[in-house]
């Protein structure tokens, strides 16, 4: 169907009167968006009994969160499991990763589940099970595998997909074409909005691998993936003012840059915060707050920033008296992180969870053509309904699902589901 017939559908069914004939989903969903999660459990508990696929999905998800009053793993799994008894990608992905999460993990169970996730053509099975391949997490790394489903994943355009390929043809840095390659998937991930991709298209472009040197486009890339929170990129970014590569020398703008990557835990970042702070570099000179910033380093996990920041201590040693070190290292154990945002559960919308029958299922029930379970089974009382909604809009009336017809639908069901704030939240899994 061509995409201005599409947009007329939409806009046909938006403009009629729709009278919802599950007030309860729409009930839950709203709860969810209000944060009041209780609520959203009460509304959608006896749905979810009846064998409603999504509504066991999400039920799962309030158990995962902890916002129902505590994690309640064991229920989780019932739900998911539940809903993956019924073929629902989303839940199969969630029940393999619970799998890998066990203290004694079924590595073997999660790939089967995620396998059948993935030849459902759900491209998040499809990254997940790509990534085991790749490490080698049930027996010897399968890069080939691997290789495949992040093909398949990334072609149908998730990023984090986009992002492994680039980042698997990258470590070949004496091959122009894969260098190239790289380049290609790291732009379309970064077109996405993925962080991480803007921080390793930065680092090419700062390279100059696969491409012509271009600083100043890798500090814009740098900027936009440390706005985004990325730590590596706030060090990577303090580094290119600091030095003044690709842009004048900023010495505040780098200590702020390392400070932001110090706050989130980043090592590295913590020792170059350290070091602007004790030499004075872009901020008032503190030899006591570098110091606690470099014990916070010689705590974490990276060995050689273990290494780094001890010799710095080292150093300083000779600078700070016992008192001074005393308080450094009382200091690091208060040290502030970054805020960490208010808890809130972001949803996917029916159709992200990989099931186009479930999701037409659900906004035709929310639409009242069909009364029924959302079953993800399209028998002839779905595909009665499908004709019945298509017919009513000016559609070819032949009763298919299809993702044209799922974002039709989709398009004419949010107006239910958030009718005060005129959009709802599109999270995917």
């Amino acid at each position: 169907m061509p995409i201005a017939r599409l947009f007329l559908a939409a806009c046909l069914v938006l403009a009629a009167p729709a009278w919802p004939e599950d007030p309860g989903f729409i009930a839950g969903w709203q709860a969810v968006e209000e944060r009041r999660y209780a609520d959203a459990y009460t509304a959608w508990a006896q749905s979810a009994a009846n064998g409603d696929v999504d509504v066991q999905y999400y039920l799962a998800r309030l158990h995962e969160s902890g916002l129902l009053g505590a994690v309640d793993i064991e229920s989780a799994i019932d739900w998911h499991r539940e809903a993956a008894h019924r073929n629902l990608p989303a839940a199969l992905v969630a029940l393999s990763h619970h799998m890998l999460k066990a203290e004694q993990p079924d590595t073997a169970a999660a790939i089967d589940l995620l396998t059948r996730a993935a030849n459902l053509d759900f491209p998040r099975a499809q990254q997940s099970l790509a990534s085991l391949y790749e490490r080698g997490v049930h027996g010897a790394p399968q890069p080939n595998l691997a290789i495949h489903w992040y093909h398949l994943a990334a072609r149908q355009g998730l990023p984090e997909a986009q992002y492994s390929l680039a980042r698997l043809s990258a470590a070949d840095t004496g091959n122009r074409a894969s260098l190239e390659q790289a380049l290609a998937w790291y732009h379309q991930a970064s077109a996405a909005g993925l962080a991480e991709a803007d921080n390793n298209l930065a680092h090419m472009y700062e390279e100059g691998l696969g491409v012509a040197r271009d600083p100043e486009r890798a500090v814009a890339l740098y900027r936009r993936a440390a706005d985004k929170g990325l730590a590596v990129a706030q060090n990577n970014l303090g580094i290119m003012l600091q030095y003044g590569r690709g842009t004048p020398v900023d010495l505040a703008g780098a200590a702020a840059a390392y400070r932001a990557a110090a706050r989130a835990g980043h090592p590295f970042g913590q020792i170059s915060f350290a070091t602007c702070l004790a030499n004075g570099t872009g901020v008032d000179r503190n030899p006591v707050e570098a110091y606690a910033w470099l014990v916070e380093a010689a705590r974490g996990h990276d060995s050689n920033a273990r290494k780094a920041a001890r010799e710095f201590m080292n150093s300083l040693d000779r600078v700070l008296d016992s008192t001074d070190r005393r308080r450094a290292i009382l200091r690091a154990s208060r040290l502030a992180r970054a805020p960490a945002e208010e808890t809130h559960l972001r949803l996917p919308l029916p159709g992200s969870l990989g099931a186009p029958v479930v999701a037409a299922q659900r906004y035709l029930v929310l639409l009242g053509y069909l009364d029924g379970a959302v079953d993800n089974i399209a028998g002839p009382v779905t595909r009665a309904s499908i004709k019945a909604f298509q017919n009513s809009n000016g559609l070819e009336a032949d009763g298919v699902i299809s993702n044209e017809l799922v974002t039709v639908l989709e398009n004419a069901a949010m107006i239910l589901l958030s009718p005060d704030t005129g959009g709802v939240n599109r999270a995917t899994y």
